[in-house]
């Protein structure tokens, strides 16, 4: 329902405005002076306010211009009531921001006819915006799934003059392109909300030295900045464009070394790429146009110049330059520009070559510190809006597309003769596995042909958002932990309800078929060996496993192991210390062939947990059966909980003390400490074999 706020400080008209216009459907609120409306406005945010102009305290016109300074009530539609009948009033009015303008005495049809005007131009505002904002986002959802994939659309910020645009003004500029390097990499990490608060916080900082500078026709491309710097638009500055140009640009490379600050303290342990930027700087002819009609005051900025600062920023990553300038730049920016290489770069779609150089600093002088400053504070409000519209159109956009990308994979064939499966420089060769919600692929990097295991998670409803928190932990665990013996985990991604995790892929399978074919006592204990500076690095970081066994201590060619699969591992680092490494009564979690007692039992989980799973698992390597079976889970539980540890075959009697102290039941009797089972093993058995193990 249409909600109307009317703000009169005469009671008899105030009463008929509200009765004429509740008969009619609407909902309204009301207030008897300017303050008290604007109070009002910002407690319910009505869709029009009705609003006498002479009236205590705070008058028509001032509410008005509050209206319009706040940012949640700026484009509030607002309609003006006078007994003054002069073009003097009504001009202040309109000037001020006001919609429409109607004079006392009104008739009930004058008052509908302006209300429902007004409503009909809000919607058609609203449609037009949602129409733009839909194309915007499609434009950058194919974008940005085609970068997923390792190829890149011609245009990807749709910088080409859209269909309908009017030339308005043709001008000599800089123009300047900055983008976020290796974004898709970066927000497929984070939630869509999570994505939009970094490009907001990112804008808002960034944003400030291109104003500062003079900056004018800002346009946020999704993770895209532009601005154009004119002799005519640096706000009364006598400096050259060129020069507030690359002022502008180191700045926001400063503005962006204080953001990776906000960065890790926000997203802290979250496993985020380094966070960076290229900024490209180009001078020539650019076109300022109106979108649509020539009623509309929407202008951009297009042409050649325009393209080719994009391009120019592109190029900045293979360069590995921050700010890349074009020599028209340098031509008119002035003296004590500090550069470092230069080059030349293939404009791609023409027939030329551009020489360009690194910008590493600026010596300022009497006339930089006296005039450097251009603040254009009158856009504060216009610039935070824009940012954060752009930011909830980009999350969307890159959200979307690796949702599509991870949906297509689960119909897909691998026929031959089909092109291959891409995903961020991963070539997917064929599926190895699945299960539930989860399917393996087997995948090779593109740089280096590595082999990879690609686990793509398809969970949708409330129920599978546990799995898709699991997975996307595991990453952040695992992000932290660089140790040959824990899987190495190179690069995650997730929407609402799909994921995937890129891992180290193992040939030689888990060790379940090892202990199948029957293990000697060197080979048992350097694998514990390994297994033990793996605990003794996840432990060290806060890191509890949980799920020890097995099928998830992995093998390499070269002997050496590797503990894997951390998708129920626990922090114990974090704020809700005794949630994350306690269970409740009845709960298992973990195997239950290898859990601890005080796993079974609901208590509180410590490392020394792993420990015991540990040994349930040397006890098996040694032996080939599992210490205690049941015929029930409840059974199974209980002997964990009080059945002592069976005895060693006589061949392996000598590790029997080993076995026994990591199985105690008590934690406090077990070893100390993953590193003190080492010590214990080095002094047992030659150093050789604890450190280098053969397959």
């Amino acid at each position: 329902m249409t909600q109307i706020l009317i703000v009169e400080d005469d009671d008899a008209i105030r009463n008929n405005v509200i009765r004429l216009l509740k008969l009619e459907g609407y909902d309204i609120v009301s207030a008897i002076n300017g303050r008290l409306g604007l109070e009002r406005a910002r407690e319910v945010r009505p869709d029009v306010v009705i609003s006498d102009i002479g009236m205590p305290e705070m008058d028509g016109f001032e509410l008005l211009e509050a209206i319009r300074s706040d940012r949640e009530l700026a484009a509030t539609s607002v309609l003006l009531l006078t007994a003054l009948d002069d073009r003097a009033s009504m001009r202040r009015g309109m000037t001020a921001g006001a919609d429409d303008y109607l004079a006392k005495p009104f008739t009930r049809a004058e008052l509908l006819e302006a209300l429902q005007g007004l409503l009909r131009k809000k919607g058609r505002v609203e449609e037009t915006i949602e129409s733009v904002v839909k194309a915007r986002e499609e434009h950058l959802r194919r974008a940005f799934t085609e970068s997923l994939g390792g190829t890149a659309l011609p245009d990807k910020f749709g910088l080409e003059a859209p269909h309908g645009t009017v030339a308005d003004t043709v001008i000599e500029a800089t123009v300047l392109f900055c983008d976020i390097r290796n974004f898709t990499s970066l927000a497929e990490k984070l939630s869509s909300s999570e994505v939009a608060e970094l490009l907001t916080e990112y804008f808002e900082r960034t944003c400030e030295p291109v104003l500062k500078n003079g900056g004018r026709h800002l346009k946020f491309i999704g993770d895209g900045l532009m601005s154009v710097f004119a002799d005519t638009l640096g706000g009364g500055s006598p400096l050259p464009a060129a020069r507030r140009a690359i002022s502008a640009a180191l700045g926001m490379a400063l503005a962006t070394h204080d953001f990776r600050a906000w960065l890790d303290k926000r997203f802290a342990h979250r496993g985020l790429p380094p966070f960076a930027i290229g900024v490209g700087l180009h001078a020539g002819e650019v076109s300022i146009c109106r979108l649509g009609s020539i009623h509309n005051k929407e202008t951009t900025p297009i042409g050649d110049t325009v393209n080719v600062a994009a391009r120019l920023e592109a190029a900045s990553k293979e360069l590995g330059w921050t700010v890349v300038a074009s020599t028209p730049v340098l031509a008119t920016a002035g003296e004590g520009i500090q550069t470092g290489g230069m080059t030349s770069l293939a404009v791609r779609g023409k027939n030329a070559f551009v020489d360009v150089a690194e910008i590493i600093g600026l010596q300022t002088n009497i006339d930089d510190k006296r005039h450097g400053v251009a603040t254009l504070t009158e856009r504060a409000g216009e610039v935070r809006a824009a940012v954060q519209v752009n930011s909830e159109i980009t999350a969307r956009a890159v959200k979307g597309a690796l949702q599509s990308k991870l949906s297509a994979f689960k119909d897909h064939q691998f026929a031959p003769g089909q092109a291959p499966l891409r995903l961020r420089g991963y070539c997917l060769s064929r599926k190895i596995g699945a299960g539930g919600m989860t399917e393996v692929y087997l995948a090779a990097r593109e740089s280096d042909d590595v082999p990879v295991v690609l686990k793509v998670l398809h969970a949708s409803g409330k129920a599978a958002s546990d799995h898709l928190s699991r997975f996307i932990q595991e990453y952040a665990l695992l992000s932290r932990i660089e140790h040959p013996n824990v899987i190495r985990i190179y690069d995650q991604g997730f929407t609402d309800d799909h994921a995937y995790i890129a891992m180290e892929y193992f040939e030689l399978g888990d060790l379940r078929a090892e202990i199948g074919a029957g293990m000697d006592q060197q080979r048992v204990v350097a694998i514990i060996a390994q297994v033990a500076r793996a605990l003794a690095a996840i432990h060290a970081r806060g890191i509890i496993h949980r799920d020890l066994k097995p099928e998830n201590i992995m093998r390499r060619r070269d002997g050496t192991v590797a503990l894997a699969d951390f998708g129920i591992a626990k922090s114990m680092l974090r704020a809700d210390n005794m949630a994350l490494t306690q269970t409740r009564h009845g709960d298992v979690v973990g195997t239950p062939y290898y859990l601890s007692p005080e796993q079974a039992a609901g208590q509180a989980i410590t490392p020394s947990s792993d420990l015991y799973s540990l040994g349930v698992t040397m006890f098996e390597m040694l032996t080939g059966e599992r210490p205690f079976r049941a015929e029930s889970l409840d059974l199974l539980l209980a002997r964990h909980m009080t059945a002592p540890t069976p005895a060693l075959p006589q061949a392996h009697a000598s590790l029997q003390p080993v076995v026994d102290r990591l199985m105690a039941k008590k934690p406090e009797d077990r070893y100390e400490s993953a590193q003190a089972l080492l010590a214990v093993l080095e002094e047992r058995a030659p150093a050789q074999t604890v450190t280098s193990p053969k397959a």
